[in-house]
């Protein structure tokens, strides 16, 4: 994920700081997210505070150190003056050598409040710090033996000195604490003491800092051929080496000590660990996952940390002469260039070292039961490679809405509220790329519709263009209000491709959809929605939403993987993917056509079913999981291994604007959408359908109750948006990729920014894939969506359908070419009467289709049993009996 998605967060901001070789400070969770909710002149206040510990904490160093230098006795006082002597005086004899910890504290709690970092309870925080210079004080005079004994109370200082005794050794009378504890236990006791008051002082858990520590670690100072873990056991031992040492007065070469409290690893056990054949133990699973290159969408998660701490030193003359903003525009293009190496990686480019990854134990690796749902056969397209993500635009970085203005919307919020008697209280506010949503909690007693009246109100309260109120946020106690941000950040697809919070080896139709509120990409997997409802108004985003779901699908599938088909009745919005291979048929424009395809879809949805019947399977994965093997198994003396198929692509349908195709032909429409959204999840055939006009018969209730997920852009009024999404919401939208967002399975809604992708990036992502492949086009599909697939099976499709002279004799005789009536009469299926008028219509009985219209019948009864009469045994040619008409 590039370094800038998320600015507001501290949990990415530490994310970053890992991916870049960061300092240890913001590793070991020191560092504090930015104060929020504090007024400028509170943070100058803060901002003085802080100065002034910094300042005494320096001072109290530089007297502490000069206290007992030879160079300030010599020049005949303390660097910090009388004064500094004297404090240095006291706080040796109170403290001991736990003076130095006093002044290094003051140090870092005034570098916290200069820098306006939030601290979590501070009284917590003081009293934390006061146990922890007594315990170390305690400590220091136990363990310091003969050490320190120069000062006025010892190593320990005052209190020390009195409870341990001198030199931890005790006096005539036996101290109190070795004598009540004994020398173990009073060891445990200061130990822990000490590591407890450090946690309260600094808010520090230490085993995710010890974690942060190793990495740190081997990104500093490298591995040297050796594991991670093998390099931190002996840094570690050295290091207890050097203060056992120095605790017990030896000298710290001598190591004869510490081999017995930190034995060295085995040789062979050493040389295990360095082996570039053996991966760390939590990579197998990863690599396991990684082979299946046939989706190609293999795990971007791999970062080299050290060729990015490498590329800094190279770049770290440039960066230090570049202000705080090309600061961070360079770290957003290191961010977005190791993504673009890992998405290449992934991608299946050669790498410097693969053995490393190909040399998996076996029994590491996930079981072979996953095998059916994550690894399709081979790709018959050889070396298919998919588009690199240098062809996207890259995100830039972008300033969010300061905190001081965060913190006055909220106050005027609650300000708004309060005059209409409402008492609430901003809890959290959460920045998002396009809208803060502001979390209130009401009042005990508040009736909550009340607050959903006032939208105006404090839409006028707070200068905003809209606001929008969820009562209450699913989840929770509190009530969301979604206010404009001041400064909208654009979403490109490209960040949302590279970033880390989702797996796409599990996602079949992966989309990039957008950014939620809280700054996480939302992908979803068409193949689980199953179906796409998009409705908006002219310039809302929708046409955009439907090409950045078009190049989803691009950049992580191949040919081999999923086919489109793109229904344009504005023959321009879709045009640009007229020439992928992915294509099944050029973009269809003409709405008769496009009702011709929808049949052939469900003709098709029907013989995959029977397909899969035969074979024994559920679904589209299961089928392409047996391979020419498991179908020769499963089907028998059936399979062919001409006709049969080994691998069965996923089929994306994308209708631009349903209204069109409604107009056209509605009946036919609607039925065969509504079949198609009923049955072909399992087949793999999904339907995405768009609309700029959402209204109740463009969008039916058979039609929208068989789409659950649905995306909804800003639109004119609240009846369009709950034709949508049922409720209202989507009148209040910014515009420009502001939409709500129905997930598969849940009936909560999500106001998220869609991703932002430009003509000339689609078009480079098609020329390349077009330089790998040209598009191959179905003929079935293309004679069915044209007719001339009836033409030219017309005379064989009649002498083998036993049903087709009943049919004539229905129609000729009622002179009315309606498919219903067939359906009526004869007792069969909608596709089967289209078929046979479809046969009619190519023997010139009936006229061409007229969308909701009865075709016109074009001949008698009578004429068409004199023709049968007359060539009672040789099949006609398509077009004869018209043909004898017009004679």
């Amino acid at each position: 994920m590039a370094g800038s998605t998320v600015r507001g967060s501290t949990e990415k901001k530490q994310k970053r700081a890992r991916s870049l070789g960061a300092g240890l400070f913001e590793r070991l969770g020191l560092a504090r997210e930015r104060t929020g909710g504090l007024s400028e002149t509170v943070q100058h206040i803060q901002e003085m505070k802080g100065l002034l510990a910094f300042g005494l904490g320096l001072w109290l160093l530089v007297s502490l150190i000069s206290f007992e230098h030879p160079i300030a006795a010599a020049e005949g006082g303390n660097w910090g003056g009388q004064a500094g002597n004297y404090l240095a005086g006291w706080a040796f004899a109170f403290l001991g050598w736990s003076a130095y910890s006093l002044a290094l504290l003051a140090l870092a709690w005034g570098a916290v409040l200069v820098a306006q970092k939030r601290i979590s309870m501070p009284w917590v925080r003081v009293v934390g710090s006061s146990c922890f210079l007594i315990a170390s004080a305690f400590l220091f005079q136990l363990a310091a033996g003969d050490r320190g004994q120069d000062l006025p109370n010892g190593p320990g200082g005052y209190f020390a000195l009195e409870l341990v005794g001198p030199g931890g050794h005790g006096q005539h009378v036996p101290p109190v604490l070795v004598e009540k504890l004994g020398r173990p236990g009073l060891w445990i006791l200061l130990v822990l003491s000490t590591l407890i008051s450090f946690m309260l002082a600094t808010e520090m858990a230490f085993y995710p800092a010890a974690l942060a520590f190793r990495d740190w670690i081997s990104e500093r100072h490298g591995t040297g051929g050796e594991s991670t873990p093998a390099a931190i056991l002996g840094w570690l031992r050295r290091l207890l080496v050097g203060l056992w040492s120095f605790l017990r007065g030896a000298d710290l070469e001598d190591e004869t000590a510490m081999a017995v409290l930190v034995p060295a690893a085995p040789t062979t056990q050493r040389r295990a660990r360095a082996s570039p054949e053996s991966p760390p133990a939590e990579l197998p699973e990863l690599v396991a996952e990684d082979d299946d290159e046939d989706f190609g969408t293999d795990d971007v998660d791999w970062v080299d940390d050290d060729d990015e701490a490498k590329d800094d030193e190279k770049d770290g003359d440039k960066d230090a002469e570049k202000s705080d903003d090309d600061d961070d525009a360079e770290e957003a293009g290191e961010d977005y260039d190791a993504d673009l190496d890992d998405w290449n990686q992934a991608r299946g480019e050669p790498e410097a070292e693969p053995a490393e990854r190909e040399a998996v134990p076996a029994s590491r690796v996930r079981p072979a039961a996953h095998a059916a749902t994550l690894e399709p056969p081979t790709p018959p397209l050889g070396d298919w490679k998919l588009p690199p993500l240098e062809l996207l635009e890259p995100s830039r970085p972008t300033s969010p809405d300061d905190e001081r203005v965060i913190e006055a919307q909220a106050r005027r919020l609650e300000n708004a509220l309060r005059s209409f008697r409402v008492e609430a209280s901003v809890v959290a506010a959460k920045v998002g790329p396009a809208v803060t949503l502001y979390e209130l909690e009401v009042a005990q007693g508040t009736r909550l519709n009340k607050v959903t009246q006032l939208s105006q109100e404090i839409a006028a309260a707070l200068r905003a263009k809209s606001v929008r109120i969820i009562a209450p946020i699913p989840g929770k106690s509190t009530i969301g209000i979604e206010v404009p941000n001041e400064k909208r950040r654009v979403v490109r697809l490209s960040e949302l491709v590279t970033q880390k919070a989702y797996d796409k080896k599990f996602m079949a139709l992966p989309l990039f959809l957008g950014m939620d509120a809280e700054g996480d990409a939302i992908v979803e997997d068409l193949s689980r929605m199953p179906h796409l409802l998009i409705a908006g108004t002219t310039g809302s985003g929708k046409s955009v939403c439907i090409n950045g779901i078009l190049v989803s699908l691009l950049l992580t599938r191949s040919p081999h993987d999923v086919q489109l088909i793109l229904v344009d009745p504005k023959m321009v919005e879709l045009q640009m993917f007229a020439q992928v291979p992915h294509m099944m048929l050029p973009v269809v424009s003409d709405m008769r056509q496009a009702t011709n395809v929808l049949l052939w879809a469900v003709d098709k949805m029907e013989g995959r079913y029977e397909l899969f019947q035969r074979a024994g399977v559920r679904n589209i994965k299961g089928y392409n999981a047996l391979g020419e093997e498991g179908l020769k198994q499963r089907l028998g003396d059936q399979f062919d291994a001409e006709r049969t198929p080994r691998h069965v692509p996923y089929i994306v349908m994308v209708i631009d604007e349903m209204a069109d195709l409604m107009m056209a032909s509605k009946k036919e429409a609607e039925l065969s959408i509504t079949r198609l959204a009923q049955k072909s999840r399992a087949v793999g055939i999904h339907v995405i359908v768009a609309t700029q006009r959402p209204s109740t018969d463009v969008i039916t209730g058979v039609l929208k109750g068989n789409l659950p997920c649905r995306i909804a852009f800003q639109v004119a009024s609240k009846v369009d948006s709950r034709v949508i999404l049922d409720q209202m919401g989507a009148e209040k939208l910014l515009g420009q990729g502001d939409m709500l967002y129905t997930p598969p399975q849940s009936s909560m809604i999500k106001r998220v920014q869609g991703a932002l992708v430009e003509d000339h990036e689609i078009q480079a992502v098609v020329d390349f894939i077009r330089q790998s492949s040209v598009p191959s086009f179905s003929q079935e599909l293309v004679q069915s969506a044209t007719g001339q697939r009836a033409a030219t099976d017309a005379g064989a499709g009649a002498e083998q359908d036993e049903l087709f002279g009943e049919a004539v004799r229905i129609i000729l005789k009622s002179k009315r070419g309606s498919a219903s009536l067939l359906q009526r009469a004869l007792g069969i299926g909608y596709t089967r009467a289209s078929r046979l008028l479809d046969l009619m219509c190519s023997e010139g009985l009936v006229g061409e289709f007229k969308g909701s219209k009865a075709r016109e019948v074009l001949l008698s009864l009578e004429d068409w049993e004199r023709m049968q009469a007359d060539a009672p045994s040789a099949p006609r040619a398509p077009g004869s009996a018209q043909e004898s008409i017009h004679e």
